[in-house]
């Protein structure tokens, strides 16, 4: 019996040693790393999303070629697998003009393979392709691929994560008040390659502008473009100009689309809304005043007398001036008078309104009443008049 116990005790050992031999040793089953290479395309075609109209601004979504879209000049890959992430590697170009991408992965492990390519400056370069930084106004496109070395396709077209914005003017544009001409819009500032989705907290209003020149901008030009990387909850771009703007709200902005906006951008346009105090003043004193500071109009009883000073042209004035077409002079009589910044408008029953401009702000109040409310906010403040 004690034989029969020492043999099962010595076959017993010999598996055990069998089991841990040292070539099995070395081979932990599966944390080797190896190379696995890609190559790497950029599909500049942008896709169609159609046309829509909002007031007089146009909406048109087209198709851009590599002729008419910017290139990228800089191409990283990166793999993550369980959170884990590869070192950051640089595209090369090769002679057909792909790039070719080598990373360092373990071998039979799944794993997510990031692309992105950009234009932004160098000196910023990623570290981690799940939150890559973007500024507005510069190209980028992304691409992800899933596998194991051995099974993953090694050919990748990288695409647009941006929107390609034009704004045209269909109209000639000059301005006395600003040279300036803006686009604004909600855009990241980060991008995942691995969800393949823009960072939903860094998106933020940002801006592009431009500057006409002295002869300003003909009818049917190109006013300016940019891209953004855009926000699917906010799809309104507001333009600014003349010291105005107005908002274009759903917009079809969507990654690898190109949009249009083409309409009216004259100062005579009548979308522009929230205009500036140098637009104000000018326009208040080109009515009333000469350009020596003189007022238009004959003197009478230390008052200036404006025949032409009625209610409806006062009231088209003041709508011109506030850029709100819902304001309103109650019924008031046949002229209007002025003294300094002082204007009088006298009611037929002999109650009257004042409306006095201090070089920032109209303010309008009743005879008598010394509270002051600014109709820029507050159309028409006070009692009724009777």
């Amino acid at each position: 019996m004690k034989h029969l116990k020492y043999i099962f005790t010595t076959f017993a050992v010999a598996l055990f040693a069998a089991s841990c031999s040292q070539d099995e040793l070395l081979d932990d089953g599966g944390t080797e790393e190896v190379p696995v290479t890609f190559t790497a395309t950029v599909d500049y075609a942008i896709e169609t999303q159609g046309d829509d109209t909002a007031g007089d601004m146009k909406k048109a979504a087209t198709r851009a070629t590599s002729t008419q879209d910017d290139a990228p000049t800089r191409f990283y890959a990166q793999a993550v697998s369980n959170g884990t992430l590869s070192d950051v590697v640089t595209g090369i170009k090769n002679d057909d003009g792909t790039y070719s991408f080598t990373l360092q992965v373990a071998k039979d492990t799944e794993y997510d393979y990031m692309f992105w390519a950009d234009n932004a400056p160098t000196g910023d370069e990623p570290t981690d392709l799940r939150s890559v930084p973007y500024t507005m106004g510069g190209i980028a496109f992304a691409a992800k691929a899933q596998g194991t070395p051995e099974t993953v396709d090694k050919n990748v077209k990288l695409q647009h994560v941006v929107a390609k914005v034009t704004l045209k003017t269909t109209t000639d544009v000059t301005s006395e008040y600003s040279k300036n001409i803006s686009l604004t819009a909600s855009c990241a500032s980060k991008y995942d390659v691995q969800g393949q989705k823009a960072i939903a907290s860094s998106f933020e209003d940002k801006s592009i502008s431009t500057e006409m020149t002295d002869a300003g901008l003909p009818a049917n030009s190109e006013v300016l473009t940019t891209y953004i990387i855009p926000n699917p909850e906010n799809k309104t771009v507001t333009l600014g100009a003349h010291e105005m703007t107005q908002a274009i709200s759903d917009v079809p902005l969507a990654a690898n689309t190109r949009v249009t906006l083409q309409g009216d951008l004259s100062e005579s346009s009548s979308k522009w809304g929230n205009p500036s105090s140098a637009y104000k003043e000018t326009k208040f004193r080109s009515y009333f005043f000469n350009e020596n500071g003189t007022e238009k109009g004959y003197y009478d009883n230390a008052y200036y007398n404006f025949k032409n000073g009625n209610v409806e042209s006062i009231t088209t004035l003041f709508k011109e001036i506030t850029r709100n077409d819902s304001f309103a002079i109650p019924p008031m009589g046949d002229y209007i008078i002025i003294t300094n910044n002082l204007i009088l408008l006298n009611s037929i029953n002999g109650s009257s309104v004042r409306i006095v401009y201090n070089s920032t702000s109209f303010f309008i109040y009743y005879y008598g009443d010394e509270n002051y409310s600014d109709f820029s906010t507050t159309i028409y403040p006070g009692a009724n008049i009777n």
